[in-house]
């Protein structure tokens, strides 16, 4: 299995797929049987973000009202998981963030904030099973769907206007970010940034080895971007904690430590957006338009019968010269 369109097979096909893929691969994930049920439900959210990109790649060829009710099921069963997911988060980036800092943390506060996230997770336990159960039942009603999508068009067209407005967003969103700086602001420019990732991976055999450079940046600028989310989601939990306790100096304390961080990632995130972002929408379009003729007359030349290789055909062939 593969999340990137094949040389072999009509673009409808492709499409179908892949998106058949991601689902059969969130329902196994999200068994209530699985053991690790952080790892799974994050897989099964990164299946649903796959999803949800690839709808916004052929949105214009399923119609504005099929793609409205498509990406509001997958986005909906993305929030279902998060709300049992970013707890542990959470806990999780306090851990990371306590290791890397070169400041001993053991006071009381910091104490207390554990046990506090510590207890949010294990009552977020209680739920998951039945969570997984709803989860999976609206993804098979959803699977059953896919087949009648309504997929015809063989070429770039049915891509091409997906693709632009995801980028456009991405750069709208960067820009965003750059003139006013804020936690929403990149969190929404994190989201295009995923999109317009998953969508160069379902599109990577048009160029391989430079869409493998574009999408190792792409996903560099992701964990910035995803990491500053996280450390966000963090200071906002310490703040609300903090006022349940006596002194805070240990608290505060730590929102330094992670207003230090984000500064540094975001200040990244920028410099390398402005070069992920540095085209106008319409000749990053084009641009992929050209990679696709290429592809598709490459594919051509492919299916042209090779000549013949045994040895008294070759020699006949070479004294013409």
């Amino acid at each position: 299995m593969a999340y990137r369109l094949r040389d072999s097979e009509p673009l409808p096909d492709g499409i179908r797929r892949i998106v058949l893929e991601q689902i059969d691969r969130a329902l196994e994930r999200l068994k209530p049987k699985t053991r690790n049920k952080d790892r799974a439900i994050h897989e099964g959210r990164v299946c649903f973000k796959k999803v949800r990109s690839v709808l916004r790649l052929v949105s214009c060829e399923i119609g504005a009202d099929l793609f409205r009710l498509e990406n509001a099921e997958y986005r909906d069963m993305g929030r279902k998981l998060s709300v049992v997911r970013d707890t542990a988060v959470v806990a999780e980036t306090l851990e990371t963030l306590l290791q890397h800092s070169s400041r001993n943390f053991a006071g009381a506060d910091l104490k207390s904030l554990r046990k506090r996230l510590g207890l949010s997770r294990v009552e977020q336990h209680v739920d998951r099973n039945e969570v997984l159960v709803q989860v999976a039942d609206v993804l098979h009603s959803a699977r059953n769907r896919v087949e009648s999508w309504p997929l015809e068009g063989n070429n770039f067209s049915v891509l091409g206007t997906g693709l632009r407005r995801v980028y456009k967003q991405g750069l709208e969103s960067f820009e965003a970010v750059r003139r006013s700086p804020s936690s929403e602001g990149f969190h929404q420019w994190r989201k295009q940034v995923k999109y317009l990732l998953y969508e160069i991976n379902v599109l990577n055999p048009l160029w391989p080895k430079m869409l493998d450079v574009l999408a190792r940046e792409l996903s560099r600028l992701s964990d910035y971007l995803s990491e500053d989310h996280d450390l966000a989601l963090l200071r906002e939990r310490a703040l609300e904690q903090s006022k349940a306790l006596g002194d805070v100096t240990e608290i505060e304390g730590l929102v330094r430590l992670i207003d230090n961080r984000r500064a540094r990632l975001e200040a990244r995130a920028t410099a390398l957006g402005g070069r992920l972002y540095s085209e106008k929408p319409n000749a990053f379009r084009e641009r992929f338009q050209s990679y696709w003729d290429v592809w598709h007359s490459t594919k051509t030349i492919d299916q042209v019968e090779a000549p013949p290789t045994n040895t008294a055909s070759y020699q006949a062939s070479a004294s013409i010269f």
